[in-house]
């Protein structure tokens, strides 16, 4: 099970795969499960990973990905999965990257939370920026991961599809071109 990170609305289904391996960030791990860092009350569901998964970490140490350092391979000799380090939004915050043929679908997770952010001049609703600003655990590394995001998609933006968790548009979109 390949998960972004460990917030409660993105790990709520891992006491549904008991067995499964658990793909996270070190730093992720290291806060949600282990509490180093302290994580901010509330932040996260104990209960969903209390069974004992077994997990398997990555950390910064990678390859090199369209500028993007830190990235891992998950096992695979061809590289057609790959996590992308982006943190900000947690400390250990991944993007999940997925090749099919010469093309990438790249999961940025909670990276951005609208699609306007990833324009040549972002944009996004008042009150959703206000949501992210109070989720960020590190908003100038969030932001400069929006930035690179951003970069990605002007310049390799033929190869690369890059969706959200919570945007209906970037949902749409990829729903759609899936067809």
């Amino acid at each position: 099970m390949l998960l972004t990170h460990l917030d409660r609305d993105h790990a709520g289904g891992v006491p549904d795969f008991p067995h499964a391996a658990i793909h996270v960030h070190r730093a992720e791990y290291d806060m949600a499960v282990q509490r180093k860092p302290a994580p901010p009350e509330g932040r996260y569901v104990t209960g969903q990973w209390s069974h004992g998964p077994s997990w398997t970490f990555y950390g910064e140490a990678g390859e090199d990905w369209f500028g993007f350092k830190g990235v891992r391979a998950l096992g695979d000799a061809e590289a057609d999965i790959l996590m992308i380090p982006l943190a900000g939004h947690t400390l250990g915050h991944c993007g999940i990257a997925v090749r099919s043929g010469d093309k990438w679908l790249l999961h940025a997770g909670d990276s951005y939370f609208h699609h306007g952010q990833l324009d040549a001049s972002p944009r996004m609703p008042l009150v959703l920026g206000y949501f992210q600003r109070r989720a960020d655990m590190d908003r100038g590394m969030r932001i400069a991961n929006q930035v690179r995001l951003r970069a990605l998609k002007l310049n390799h933006g033929e190869r690369v599809t890059i969706v959200n968790s919570h945007d209906p548009v970037d949902y749409e979109r990829c729903r759609c071109n899936a067809h």
